[in-house]
């Protein structure tokens, strides 16, 4: 089923979950609705109706944002910094960057646009690796409070998430575009979550006992590295 909120497609899907949810994805500013099976179109529309004036402004602040090719001239970002892309051709992948602003990305000749973007992802999650195997242990030290495992994935709508039952934690791969700190708020929120499943005032006592400042941190990941 797809909605149309003016000129803009709402794609509906229904699953056995208990609520609906709304996303607006990135990079084209898709935005798709799950519902329970059994909530009625007239719900649904209402729903989305409901939150007509966040979705526009958030298709636009999306669709805004420059699709990055990843070719010479390009800026991407690493930790909360930009970098000018330098793109050689070679027979091997790499990306260098430089404490000068510039980053030298090597492909192979006739690679995709796709295939760039597969690299860089990969490269961010070895970035991302080498945070998280120094900050998760200094916050599980700091907090008391201890996950299963962790592993890393591109995720279109989330940061992180965390199985409460077997306490293992997801960090998105693309947390290597934000600063550090932003890093460090999504690990302490998805330790909160090994103890507390909701969003409620026990959770947020927990940020705010071991990072008063979350919300700065929380703000400055939602507004995207391109703000």
């Amino acid at each position: 089923m797809t909605y149309y909120l003016d000129d803009i497609p709402v794609e509906v899907e229904r699953k056995k979950i208990k609520n609906l949810h709304l996303y607006v994805k990135p990079p084209y500013g898709d935005v798709k609705v799950t519902a329970p099976k059994y909530v009625s179109d007239k719900e649904i529309k209402a729903f989305i109706e409901a939150r007509r004036d966040w979705i526009i402004e958030n298709v636009e602040k999306i669709k805004a944002v420059p699709v990055i090719s990843y070719d010479t001239g390009d800026r991407i970002p690493i930790w909360g910094e930009f970098y000018t892309l330098s793109v050689l051709e070679d027979t091997r992948y790499s990306l260098t960057a430089h404490e000068n602003g510039t980053a030298d990305l090597i492909v192979r000749e006739g690679c995709t646009q796709e295939q760039k973007e597969t690299f860089i992802l990969e490269w961010y999650r070895k970035e991302l690796t080498e945070r998280v195997e120094i900050l998760l242990p200094k916050w599980e030290a700091y907090t008391g409070l201890h996950c299963s495992s962790w592993q890393s994935r591109d995720m279109k709508s989330r940061w992180g998430t965390c199985n409460t039952k077997t306490k293992k934690i997801w960090l998105n791969v693309r947390l290597a575009e934000h600063p550090v700190e932003c890093l460090e708020y999504v690990i302490l929120h998805e330790l909160a979550h090994t103890v507390v499943p909701n969003h409620g005032s026990e959770f947020k006592n927990i940020l705010n006992e071991f990072m008063p400042e979350w919300k700065q941190y929380r703000k400055l990941l939602n507004k995207g590295p391109n703000s």
